[in-house]
């Protein structure tokens, strides 16, 4: 079982001494490991080893003025070996530079004056220690919902979901065309990890859709067509569980709805399309374009490129749109992807 550490620096033996012994009088603090160091390199040293052994770093506090490093640089260099350490400044002086440097640096949980009050300082690190371990538990959740949305994707990857070997080719590229979609239009990087993640399961409704409509050749009847519509709501429903991200459900559920009006299930329009759903849905069409499917020859790349290009505004956001068309024109490539692929 993983150990608990928290790790206390101070370059004065007496402070270092008389600030473990204060925490090992609390119930909860004295189940955990406190241990000390007396400069900044000691204390790296002292983390790289908790991390080796497979133990954890919920907290730290280090002293601000310290001979060698000062307390902001080690706590910046210790949250690199554990991102997920929350860290307490200790100082006696209005180092406002050095707070401000950590915050920025996102390194900072709070800061103490010194000489500190015992109270206090029992209560900052007990409540660092139960966010941290609330952080731990959604890292935990997070984990889980990621597993499982893989474990679907695979599924639908291996199913011969349009009972074609093309169907895992398509949801591949679509997962990347996604990811290079939401990256261009600066989300951050886990909206991207989550689109480019969730991005494959937009049409795994289609699992209620006959096989003879999915691969008919011919035009489909207008009845025909209001059942292959209704994959959208099938794949909602699959995807309806409290454990599964809104993000995923969305994309599902709203993926052929169009920036004017007109598309389906909803009729949604403009923003109120969510914008995972508007990012899927460029990435969806081109690849169907490029595509060869049973209905239908490739386009070129170039008509392709022109046929998103007339329904900016019309079917897809206007903005998305521009990153996508531009981000394909600056790269001038030959290929029908803006990234390594087989057939491109």
């Amino acid at each position: 079982m993983k150990r608990h550490h928290i790790v206390c620096v101070d370059d004065e033996t007496i402070v270092i001494q008389s600030l473990k012994r204060e925490l090992a009088q609390d119930p909860l603090i004295s189940t955990l490991s406190v241990d000390i160091a007396d400069s900044g390199p000691r204390a790296l040293s002292l983390v790289e080893d908790i991390l080796s052994d497979g133990d954890e770093v919920p907290l730290i506090l280090s002293d601000q003025r310290m001979p060698v490093m000062n307390g902001d640089e080690f706590l910046i260099r210790a949250r690199a070996l554990s991102p997920a350490t929350l860290c307490v400044l200790l100082t006696g002086f209005a180092d406002l530079n050095a707070v401000v440097n950590l915050v920025n640096r996102n390194a900072l949980y709070r800061y103490l004056s010194k000489p500190w009050d015992r109270s206090d300082l029992i209560m900052t690190v007990k409540e660092a220690y139960r966010a941290w371990k609330r952080e731990r538990v959604i890292e935990e959740q997070n984990r889980k919902i990621e597993h499982l949305t893989m474990a679907m994707v695979t599924a639908l990857e291996s199913t011969n979901f349009y009972f074609d070997e093309e169907t895992g080719n398509h949801i591949k590229r679509i997962s990347l065309l996604s990811e290079y979609i939401a990256r261009g239009a600066g989300f951050d990087d886990n909206f991207v990890k989550l689109v480019k993640m969730y991005s494959p399961l937009h049409d795994i409704g289609k699992v209620g859709v006959g096989k003879e409509l999915l691969l008919k050749p011919g035009k489909l009847t207008p009845d025909e067509f209001e059942h292959i519509k209704d994959h959208v709501r099938i794949g909602y429903r699959i995807l309806d569980n409290s454990a599964i991200d809104p993000m995923a459900k969305n994309i599902v559920l709203y993926h052929h709805e169009k920036w004017g009006g007109g598309g389906y299930v909803e009729g949604l329009s403009g923003e109120d399309i969510p914008i995972e759903a508007r990012i899927v849905s460029i990435a969806d069409v081109y690849d169907a374009l490029v595509s060869e499917r049973v209905y239908k020859p490739a386009f070129s790349v170039s008509d392709s490129l022109d046929i998103i290009r007339k329904e900016r505004g019309v079917s897809f956001d206007p903005n998305l749109t521009d990153i996508f068309l531009a981000g394909m024109e600056a790269g001038g490539r030959e290929g029908k992807y803006p990234f390594p692929m087989g057939d491109s």
